[in-house]
C-alpha cells in the first residue's frame, strides 16, 4: 500500500501548477488569478496542504493595520477529497503560527452565514461566532424611496475624521467594515493617517450622524459605505450623500452598504439593491 506523506508549508510561485491543478468547483477563482500577487506580498500569506506531492487544500491569511490583525480566508478544497478534514488539518497550524506573531492581536474570518461547512472549521479551531451583516450594492438609486434632503457637508481634516470615529458610544454594526468583505473589531488602531486619507467623511446638518465612503477595489469598485446607524431611510439627505460621492466617482459601479440584521429588515423594497447572502464574522483575541 503506498504510504501517504501529508505536510503543510508556505506556498511560492512554483507552486501555481499545483493550485491550478486542484478541482475547486470555482469558475474564474480570483485566488489563481492573483497567486503571484498573493506569494509575493508582505500583507498576504498562503499555505498549502499536500499528499505525496498534490495539492489537497489552501487557504491563508491577511494583515492589517500594521499587523495587529490577521484575517483568514481564500479556503478551498479539491472536491475530490472532501469530507476528510483537511480545512481543519490546514488552518489548525496557521492558527498556530499567526498566535506567535507578538504584533498581531486579533485572529478572525468572515463567511456566509449559509457555509455550513466552514464554519464548523472555524468552531472547531477556536474562533467565535461575531456579528452578522448584509452587503447590499446600490445599483439603482433612482428607485429609492427615502427621506428627501440635502447632500451632506464633507470633513477634509483628519483630526475631525478621527474625533468623529472615536465619538460614537454605540455601533448598529457591531464592527468597523474596514474594506468590502473585510469587516473588524472597532479598534482605533484600524484609523491610521494613511487610511482615513482614503475615506471620505460626510456630517449631517444637525451634526448627529455622518457617514464614511471609501473607493474600494475588489473584482469591480465600489463607493464602499460605511455607516453606524440603522435610520439610512430616516435620515434626510442619506442617500442623496451616496449619490453624490457615486456622481463624483463614476468609475465606481454601485454603493456597496454594510446592514445589521435590523437595519436590513428596514428596507422596505430591494428593487434598488443586488442582494447578496448575508456573512458572518468571526474572531479571537489572542491572550497577552
Amino acid at each position: 500500500m503506498e504510504q501517504q506523506v501529508m505536510n503543510i508549508r508556505r506556498l511560492t510561485l512554483q507552486d501555481y501548477d499545483a493550485l491550478h491543478a486542484m478541482q475547486t468547483g470555482i469558475e474564474d477563482d480570483y485566488v489563481v488569478r492573483i497567486f503571484d500577487r498573493l506569494v509575493t506580498s508582505d500583507v498576504h500569506e498562503l499555505f498549502g496542504l499536500f499528499r505525496n506531492g498534490h495539492m489537497l487544500s489552501v487557504g491563508g491569511y491577511s494583515l492589517f493595520a500594521e499587523g495587529r490583525f490577521a484575517m483568514l480566508g481564500r479556503l478551498r478544497s479539491d472536491h475530490r477529497y472532501l469530507g476528510q478534514g483537511m480545512a481543519t488539518e490546514l488552518l489548525s497550524p496557521i492558527i498556530e503560527d499567526l498566535k506567535q506573531r507578538p504584533e498581531v492581536a486579533w485572529i478572525g474570518a468572515n463567511t456566509h452565514v449559509h457555509n455550513s461547512s466552514a464554519r464548523r472549521v472555524l468552531e472547531k479551531i477556536g474562533v467565535q461566532q461575531g456579528p452578522q451583516l448584509h452587503y447590499l450594492i446600490l445599483t439603482e438609486p433612482d428607485k429609492l424611496n427615502a427621506t428627501p434632503g440635502a447632500v451632506w457637508e464633507p470633513v477634509q481634516e483628519l483630526t475631525k475624521k478621527r474625533a468623529l470615529l472615536r465619538s460614537l458610544h454605540q455601533n448598529a454594526l457591531g464592527v468597523f467594515p474596514y474594506e468590502c468583505y473585510y469587516p473588524f473589531p472597532f479598534d482605533d488602531a484600524l484609523f491610521t493617517d494613511a487610511y482615513l486619507q482614503t475615506c471620505s467623511f460626510y456630517q449631517s446638518p444637525d451634526q448627529q450622524r455622518f457617514v464614511v465612503i471609501q473607493n474600494d477595489q475588489k473584482k469591480y469598485q465600489y463607493a464602499h459605505v460605511k455607516y453606524f446607524w440603522n435610520d439610512h431611510y430616516e435620515q434626510p439627505g442619506f442617500f442623496e450623500t451616496l449619490r453624490d460621492h457615486w456622481q463624483h466617482n463614476p468609475d465606481n459601479v454601485g454603493c456597496w452598504i454594510d446592514f445589521s440584521p435590523e437595519g436590513y429588515q428596514n428596507i422596505q423594497d430591494l428593487t434598488p439593491y443586488e442582494v447578496k447572502d448575508p456573512w458572518v464574522l468571526y474572531g479571537m483575541l489572542k491572550q497577552a
